[in-house]
């Protein structure tokens, strides 16, 4: 077993008032698949071994901040590993007085074997009960779960908090609440929070990602003649996705990713979300991304100071060294509720008894157990029928 070291940055005692030291120019492309559900898929080598000074080097600047409550703090990562990937929505312009929620919430698990990546997507309107944050004087009540990052990202005037403090104290009432759901409650390894404009900044390093679409898609923001409306676009002049595979665009990939309006509700969208979030991983790790220079450069550059990270209580070279063999194959995306909506009657969803199966199978490391009695729980990678 190895000796996993604590960074000197996470030394208890965790004093929640102090802010984190902030390096200038965070580095290239390690910092992209951190967010994205490999969390160390680059540090760890690009997916196929790269020394240990080098993930160092990788992730030397990044800012990090203590978003795992302390009670939920994983010690090791010699056993399973549990990380929170949490999309924020923060809204701008004559918006920016609304609450910032994180409407895409994402538990990566990688079982005790270190040879798989488990995505989990939690749906936004899922009924939860939000417990007591006396930091900023949130009363606990029971309300959709992406407000449990709206509760915890303000200032003590109530106020909307973008800033390094907010989004932590975001971060961390939303594990509280996760924790809440999951049987036998629920460690965290490491956390990531981007906000959207950073999955665009991205997408357009990267030149555009290859998508595969498996439902005909209608946005909502841009018409027929790829023209972005604020307002929702009348059904029969919006932009449609078809059905197939093609290369998209850094805004149509952004935008197909970010259609809930189906049958299914945010089922799919969590589906092509997940799906955005491999071919991206695909396309940074590929070989025409990494021996291009000034590709790296822009991917480093687009990426600013979106990024808040966790890396708990493991150092960098630890995480490297124990994640070093994942591939992007190895990603699997799962079907919370198998993909179905489970109303509650007021606009807000349950787990289904197969999801808390679920979740009870994420605390007991049995999720390809899980899968196995589930298949079809399983998001395809295959190509859909042209």
């Amino acid at each position: 077993m190895r000796t996993t070291a604590t960074p000197a940055w996470r030394q208890p005692p965790r004093t929640w008032d102090r802010e984190p030291v902030r390096r200038p120019g965070d580095p290239l492309w390690a910092k992209l698949c951190l967010i994205f559900g490999a969390l160390v898929m680059v540090v760890s080598g690009t997916v196929v071994g790269v020394p240990k000074v080098l993930a160092a080097w990788a992730t030397k600047n990044i800012p990090q901040a203590p978003m795992i409550p302390i009670e939920q703090l994983a010690q090791s990562i010699d056993g399973p590993i549990n990380l929170l990937l949490l999309g924020m929505d923060e809204r701008k312009g004559k918006e920016a007085e609304d609450a910032i929620r994180a409407d895409t919430i994402i538990i990566v698990h990688i079982p005790s074997t270190h040879d798989k990546l488990y995505m989990i997507s939690l749906p936004r309107d899922l009924e939860v009960a939000i417990p007591d944050y006396p930091t900023t004087g949130f009363k606990g009540w029971r309300t959709k779960i992406n407000a449990a990052f709206a509760a915890g990202a303000k200032t003590p005037d109530g106020a909307p908090d973008g800033s390094l403090t907010g989004r932590r104290q975001g971060a961390e009432l939303t594990m509280k609440t996760i924790n809440g759901l999951v049987p036998g409650g629920l460690k965290f390894n490491g956390a990531a929070i981007i906000n959207f404009d950073g999955f665009l900044n991205i997408l357009k390093a990267l030149g555009g990602v290859h998508m595969c679409v498996d439902e005909e898609t209608r946005s909502i923001h841009f018409d027929k003649n790829n023209k972005y409306s604020y307002a929702e676009v009348p059904y029969n002049r919006r932009k449609i996705y078809p059905v197939g595979c093609r290369d998209f665009a850094d805004w149509e990939a952004l935008d197909f990713a970010r259609q809930r309006h189906f049958d299914d509700g945010d089922y799919v969208r969590q589906r092509h979300q997940q799906q955005l979030i491999m071919a991206i991983v695909d396309k940074i790790a590929s070989s025409g991304t990494l021996t291009d220079l000034g590709r790296l450069k822009a991917i480093q550059e687009s990426a600013g100071d979106l990024l808040t990270l966790d890396l708990g209580a493991t150092s960098v070279e630890d995480w490297a060294f124990t994640l070093k063999s994942l591939k992007p194959s190895d990603i699997v995306a799962i079907k919370t509720n198998g993909g179905r909506v489970a109303p509650v009657g007021n606009g807000n969803e349950k787990l289904t008894p197969e999801s808390q199966a679920l979740l009870k199978a994420l605390h007991d490391d049995t999720i390809l157990q899980f899968l196995t009695r589930h298949p079809d729980w399983v998001v395809p990678k295959e190509k859909p029928a042209q």
